[in-house]
């Protein structure tokens, strides 16, 4: 009697378990139930807002439900991301945003979130190489070159940033340490401030997101030295890459993405990083981002994942070397 109760027992939690499986399924199979909310933790009409609501409309028109985007700016970007890490954890809350959040915390003391905790990944939307630039009058045609003008005159040229801690300020922290140049950091507030300094003279170089970059270009204003990431970008594919020219440590690139609250289930997950890769490969929203100086992605949640880990342990080493702290 007692194996009998046993085995009973047995398969009645096997019986709940199937259960709860289907269930569970059945709800990944029905999501969205409901309107999906995108935070997008800055101010309307930047790039990042423009994608939420490109790829909102897909999305909308996909799946029959409403797509909302929420703008909540502040603290440097974290309180919208904050914000959509504490709601439910059901997916039809999440964040649309960009890949500084990777290595805030190798920057800040102290941080309102633990990126790995907080957070799941959901879907790389696309990458935005960091260039450096010169005038198109300046004596060297590639980053040896560079470096050779650079060794000559220690301590006369500079660089500028689109701020402390971004992404085009470790780059250059990093040219520097790794070729040992004497190469002064200039920081703007934004990259058309630094754009303005550069074609006035008033810096050697910069390091400019290719957005920003293509159109100086194509004006014949600036010439590229060379493109962080490890593949050459599409909408411009004679510009060189640093991995190109012998140089390690710029292989990560800006990247613009989707995440989600920690708990929310990983089939959930999956339908929501499928439905914005079909989104942003989408002919006229493919064309739209390679026209912003970018290359789509569409990842898998794991595929960001591995992104995630890999820039944040590159971007680390060289905010520790250089001593690049933010208050």
């Amino acid at each position: 009697m007692r194996g009998f109760i046993t085995r009973r027992a047995g398969l009645g939690l096997l019986a709940g378990l199937l259960s709860a499986s289907l269930a569970f399924s059945q709800g990944a199979e029905n999501f969205p139930s409901k309107p999906i909310r995108i935070i997008v933790p800055f101010n309307a009409g930047g790039t990042t807002d423009v994608l939420a609501r490109s790829i909102g409309q897909k999305l909308a028109e996909a799946w029959g439900q409403p797509v909302i985007v929420e703008n909540r700016p502040g603290a440097a970007g974290w309180q919208g991301i904050v914000a959509m890490g504490h709601s439910p954890a059901d997916g039809h809350t999440i964040g649309l945003t960009i890949s500084n959040i990777i290595y805030a915390k190798s920057l800040y003391a102290s941080l309102p979130f633990d990126m790995e905790k907080d957070f799941a990944p959901v879907s790389m939307i696309s990458r935005s190489p960091v260039a450096l630039v010169v005038l198109a009058s300046f004596p060297a045609n590639d980053l040896k070159g560079f470096v050779a003008q650079m060794r000559a005159n220690p301590g006369k040229h500079s660089y500028a940033s689109f701020g402390q801690g971004t992404t085009a300020h470790i780059f250059g922290e990093t040219l520097k340490l790794d070729n040992h140049i004497d190469l002064v950091h200039v920081a703007y507030k934004g990259a058309a401030p630094a754009v303005n300094d550069l074609l006035g003279g008033q810096v050697t170089a910069a390091f400019l997101d290719t957005g920003t970059v293509l159109p100086l270009l194509q004006a014949g204003k600036v010439k590229v030295l060379a493109l962080s990431g490890t593949q050459r970008l599409s909408g411009a594919p004679t510009l060189p890459t640093f991995l190109e020219q012998g140089a390690k440590g710029f292989e990560p690139v800006g990247f613009f993405m989707v995440l989600a609250p920690a708990s929310t289930p990983l089939e959930v997950v999956n339908k929501l990083s499928g439905g914005i890769a079909k989104a942003v490969n989408s002919t006229d929203l493919k064309r739209r981002i390679l026209d912003m100086g970018q290359d789509v992605a569409g990842s898998t949640a794991q595929e960001l994942a591995a992104a995630i880990r890999a820039d944040a342990a590159l971007f680390d080493r060289t905010i520790k070397l250089s001593h690049i702290k933010i208050d």
